[in-house]
């Protein structure tokens, strides 16, 4: 409840008029304010409020993942946060779901309602670089997964360890990124050589697994 219209359900003060003016020199609310108020008008913030993507707690997992995104070394860029947020509305009944994502402006204004977030552009660095220091990512990676597993709400079966072996396709130069505000890393691994044979193994904490995955290079689809 805004200002506004707590002045009006507490009700003018002792000895203060009941009118809009009086009340509005007591409490120092504007008078146009308490005016539009009574007579139904939402307050700015309220308009805003309904007309928002994504609900209060929809948008806070929204904000929790791109963080732990980030905290793991793979900052989700811009582009797609839109698509997450509209992945995050899809548990909503088909009558309440949007239809599509947000505008692309929308994960601007994300930023602008989150100080905890931070857009910024990282560029790639050589993988011969980025493993110098190793150990200081691999144990600030074990602390945030520490905490991740930590939750009584993940379970084992949800818990999964995947195996890559083969080297990244090209990607940009530099790319813009949605991560934790002091967060100063300005760079993302890659390599400088390209080819790509992929093979994926994964399997889960308690012993399932998935088909393993070779990913080969072409120039073509091949239906064998």
């Amino acid at each position: 409840m805004d200002r506004a219209s707590q002045v009006l359900a507490q009700g003018p003060g002792p000895g203060v008029p009941r009118s809009y003016r009086a009340v509005a020199d007591h409490s120092g609310v504007p008078r146009s304010a308490l005016h539009h108020r009574a007579r139904g008008r939402r307050s700015i913030e309220a308009k805003a409020k309904s007309q928002q993507y994504l609900a209060p707690f929809e948008e806070k997992a929204v904000v929790e993942f791109i963080l732990q995104m980030a905290n793991l070394g793979t900052p989700i860029r811009v582009k797609f946060i839109p698509a997450i947020a509209f992945s995050a509305t899809s548990y909503r009944s088909e009558a309440d779901r949007p239809a599509k994502p947000p505008g692309v402006n929308w994960a601007k204004a994300l930023e602008k309602r989150h100080p905890i977030l931070k857009a910024r552009r990282v560029k790639a660095l050589d993988w011969n670089c980025h493993e110098r220091n190793v150990y200081n990512k691999i144990e600030h990676w074990f602390g945030v997964i520490y905490k991740v597993l930590a939750d009584p709400a993940i379970t084992a079966g949800n818990v999964y360890n995947k195996d890559e072996t083969g080297v990244m396709l090209p990607m940009l130069g530099s790319v813009k990124v949605l991560v934790r505000k002091d967060d100063i890393r300005d760079y993302r691994g890659a390599r400088v050589q390209r080819t790509m044979v992929t093979a994926i193994e994964c399997i889960s904490a308690d012993g399932r697994y998935l088909d393993s995955l070779v990913i080969w290079p072409a120039t073509a689809h091949r239906s064998n």
